[in-house]
C-alpha cells in the first residue's frame, strides 16, 4: 500500500469510539510492519495531524483544528449560505441544517436555530449521518449518479430495504426517480421521533453538495407552516445556488484576464 494511502487510513481510523489509538491497533488494522506504523505516525505527528498522548497512544492534533477553523470561516457553501441560514430559521420558526454529501454518510456542516426552537436534532455539526433515513439524507439520496446508487444498492441493499425502500432495484430508482422530480422531501420521525424535515438538495453546477433543510416539531406543524417553511426553504436554496453560480462566473472570468 502506498504510504501516503497508509497514513490516509490511519487518521480514518480515528472516531468516537477511539479517540486514542495505538501503534499495535494500527499495525493489526493496515496490516503493516511496527517499523512503518511508527514513521507513519511520526510524518503525522510532524504535520501537526496527530498528537502523542502519553502512556496511551495517538489522538487527532492541533492542525485539525485549524483547519476546522479555516472551514468555519472561508468554506465556499458556508460563505454563500452567510446569514441566509439564521434568516430562515427565524422565518421557518425551525432549526436549519445545511448538510454536505460525504462519502455513503451525510454530514452537517452547519445548524441555524431559531429563537422559539426547542427540538433537539440528530444532525450536529461534524457527525455523519446515514444516506437513507430522513428528508435531510433522502433527498441528497436522490440526486446522487446512477452509478453510485447501483453500487450502493449492491452493497447496502438490507439496509435500504429496513430503512424503508422498496425491495427491488427497479422500484427503488422509480422512487428516486419521483423525489428527483418534486424536488423536495418531507419525512416524519425517521430519525428523531417528534420531528418533521423538509429538505432540498443544493447543487453547485452540475456537483451535488448535499442539502438543505428545516426541522420542526411534527406536533406543532400544520399545513399551512409546512407550506411556507418549504417555500422559505427552496427560496434559500435557489439564493445560496446563485451565489455559487455568482463565484463561479467570477473565477472563470479571473483566470480569462489572467491569461496572456
Amino acid at each position: 500500500m502506498p504510504r501516503a494511502n497508509r497514513m490516509l487510513r490511519i487518521l480514518s481510523c480515528f472516531d468516537l469510539t477511539r479517540p486514542v489509538l495505538t501503534p499495535e491497533l494500527l499495525m493489526a488494522e493496515l496490516g503493516t510492519s511496527r517499523a512503518s506504523a511508527y514513521r507513519d505516525l511520526a510524518q503525522l505527528v510532524q504535520a501537526g495531524l496527530v498528537e502523542r498522548v502519553a502512556e496511551r497512544g495517538y489522538a487527532l492534533g492541533p492542525r485539525i483544528v485549524e483547519l476546522d477553523r479555516q472551514i468555519r470561516l472561508m468554506d465556499p457553501l458556508l460563505e454563500a449560505a452567510d446569514s441566509l441560514l439564521k434568516k430562515l430559521a427565524d422565518d421557518s420558526g425551525g432549526i436549519v441544517l445545511l448538510c454536505r454529501v460525504h462519502g455513503h454518510q451525510v454530514l452537517c456542516i452547519h445548524q441555524a436555530r431559531s429563537r422559539h426552537a426547542s427540538l433537539d436534532v440528530s444532525y450536529e455539526r461534524g457527525r455523519a449521518m446515514p444516506l437513507y433515513r430522513g428528508a435531510t439524507s433522502k433527498i441528497i439520496l436522490a440526486h446522487l449518479p446512477v452509478a453510485a446508487l447501483k453500487e450502493l444498492w449492491t452493497r447496502d441493499k438490507a439496509a435500504l430495504v429496513k430503512a424503508g425502500w422498496p425491495s427491488s432495484l427497479a422500484a427503488f430508482s422509480q422512487a428516486l426517480a419521483e423525489l428527483r422530480a418534486q424536488r423536495y422531501c418531507i419525512s416524519q420521525g425517521e430519525v428523531d421521533t417528534d420531528a418533521l424535515g423538509l429538505a432540498v438538495a443544493l447543487h453547485d453546477g452540475e456537483k451535488l453538495l448535499g442539502s438543505l433543510s428545516v426541522v420542526m416539531p411534527a406536533t406543532a406543524a400544520t399545513a399551512l407552516s409546512r407550506k411556507n417553511a418549504l417555500t422559505r426553504l427552496q427560496s434559500t436554496a435557489g439564493r445560496i445556488e446563485g451565489r455559487l453560480e455568482d463565484a463561479r462566473i467570477k473565477a472563470r472570468t479571473a483566470r480569462k484576464t489572467d491569461k496572456p
